[in-house]
């Protein structure tokens, strides 16, 4: 039986989970539906993500050392269990194809339009499937390295801007114009899941550290400011935009950087906005992945000599499931926003863990201590 050991420490967790909470969803946009509230849609979101964090946090607490794939079977049984682990196994898979396919559909749409989805998205499954079998430590190692690259850039964009004297904060203005329908209906389900829900993946690498009594800290820490991050930048990109442009354009990030020009001489800043996405969508494909593929080794007691194939099969898989899961990128948008959210993250996020919450602390009060 091959059982595969990592180990990271708190500050690599606590990178980890910036660089994947910020991912896509810094490029890609978050609270967008509020308009010039999106800031509020992402601080009502960022404390929902907390409290399904304390969950995650608590139901690791209570079986230390198992990941959420070895204590499903713990919870509810060794069959049942089996069987709602394949399902998380199968949903950080899919999730990771469909944040590869976002990738794919922005480098051609912004930079290489006349290159093949296959090809774009296949530079990318190489390199997640070579990170996965160098293992979690070099992943880590990379995500430090690149956790300065990344604030750099972010800072860059945030000075240029204001020289530039980009920002209108009167853009921002009113706050709560239409009452606080819009942004609650933007939190829920939507802002809620993507990103702060998705965290539960990282169930499958809290046994991972050194020393577990730094998983509450380190993760929350960085949870709360991956949140505030993202509430800056989108305050900034509709202060630049607009409500209506920074609601409606694909890729807000791209349209704001866009616009700085810096007496004529500072402008065409495209790559710091694509330096950014590659960087966060590189971990996020790989901690889905590595959710994935962990889990099937531990559900199944994988063999050593057949991890090579494994690699193989899934990453043709992840290929394959980023290009045809949309015809185009208008329904792929149109089913991440409006289907996912509710139908697969909502009951995989909140449904599933709430009962198994609920379960496992009765199981914890009804267990007689020991003397």
């Amino acid at each position: 039986m091959y059982i595969t050991t990592y180990k990271i420490n708190s500050m690599q967790l606590f990178i980890l989970i910036f660089h994947f909470e910020v991912g896509s969803s810094i490029v890609v946009g978050v609270g967008l539906n509020a308009k010039q509230d999106a800031w509020l849609a992402i601080l009502l979101a960022l404390i929902g993500g907390i409290l399904l964090f304390l969950i995650y946090f608590t139901l690791f607490k209570q079986h230390p050392n198992k990941t959420l794939t070895e204590y499903l079977e713990v919870i509810l049984g060794k069959y049942i269990g089996k069987i709602v682990a394949f399902i998380y196994i199968l949903y950080f898979f899919y999730i990771a194809g469909r944040v590869l396919r976002d990738f794919g559909d922005l480098i051609i749409t912004t930079t290489l339009d006349n290159t093949p989805l296959l090809m774009v998205n296949l530079i990318v499954v190489l390199l997640v499937l070579y990170s996965y079998h160098l293992g979690l430590e070099v992943i880590a190692r990379a995500g430090s390295i690149f956790f300065i690259i990344l604030l750099t850039l972010a800072l860059f964009f945030f000075i240029s801007a204001f020289i530039d004297q980009l920002p209108k904060f009167e853009n921002l203005l009113p706050v709560l114009e239409k009452g606080w329908e819009p942004v609650l209906k933007t939190v829920f389900p939507l802002t809620l899941t993507f990103p702060f829900g998705e965290i539960i993946v990282f169930t499958m690498i809290f046994p991972l550290l050194n020393r577990q009594d730094q998983v509450f800290k380190a993760g929350l820490t960085s949870l709360i400011f991956s949140g505030i991050l993202l509430m800056f930048t989108m305050t900034i990109i509709f202060s630049v935009l607009g409500p209506t442009i920074g609601s409606t354009a694909q890729f807000p990030l791209m349209e704001a950087i866009e616009k700085v020009n810096i007496a004529n001489f500072i402008q065409r800043l495209d790559p710091i906005a694509l330096g950014i996405l590659i960087i966060g969508i590189y971990f996020k494909i790989t901690i889905f992945y590595f959710g994935a593929l962990y889990g099937f080794e531990k559900v199944f007691k994988l063999k050593k000599k057949k991890r090579k194939y494994l690699l193989f099969l899934t990453g043709g898989g992840l290929l394959a499931s980023s290009i045809y899961m949309a015809e185009g990128l208008t329904e792929h948008l149109r089913i991440g926003l409006d289907v996912i959210p509710l139908y697969v993250h909502i009951p995989l996020q909140v449904c599933i863990p709430l009962v198994l919450f609920l379960i496992s602390t009765i199981k914890v009060k009804m267990k007689p201590k020991s003397t």
